[in-house]
């Protein structure tokens, strides 16, 4: 967990937004790959999610302006980095082979768990981890909020299969 002890709360926002935005791109490609009819509602209304998130994260930005701007850019925006890359949501070739297997849907709905549930064990263990409150409570709450998606996610994914 080294690098996000001493991160402020804004940059644990910054951190979430681009995570935010990733996720957008993420579910919004794989309604287009879907081929059920619900697989496909399910990735859209994931996407509208992650935009609404993103939208709920740049209003809590004034909570967290005063101290807001890191001291050592160069540390920083390598951690920013990081969510751009497949740590969270699967690579494109990743997808890919999903896509190619048996019940490509169902395997994609499995993916998106994933990733909503490492997203939220990240956030729980920076949260352990963070020394200042206001990172604490940052943390904390985005854990609460990828909790949640995967716990959607996964009421979805039964209802998927109850209609299969």
């Amino acid at each position: 967990m080294a690098g996000t002890e001493d991160f402020s709360g804004f940059e644990v926002l910054r951190a979430a937004m681009e995570v935010e935005k990733n996720g957008h791109r993420f579910y919004s490609d794989m309604a287009e790959k879907a081929r059920n009819e619900l697989a496909r509602e399910i990735f859209s209304l994931l996407a509208q999610d992650e935009v609404a998130h993103l939208g709920t994260l740049e209003k809590l930005i004034p909570n967290y302006e005063e101290g807001a701007f890191w001291e050592d850019e160069e540390e920083f925006l390598p951690y920013l980095r990081r969510f751009s890359d497949s740590e969270i949501f699967p690579s494109s070739q990743r997808v890919a082979e999903v896509l190619g297997q048996a019940d490509p849907d169902l395997k994609a709905l499995d993916l998106a768990i994933e990733a909503e549930e490492k997203f939220a064990e990240y956030f729980h263990m920076a949260a352990r981890h963070a020394r200042t409150r206001e990172g604490k409570d940052a943390f904390a709450w985005l854990a609460s909020e990828e909790d949640r998606h995967a716990k959607v996610l996964r009421e979805r994914k039964e209802k998927y299969l109850a209609i299969k």
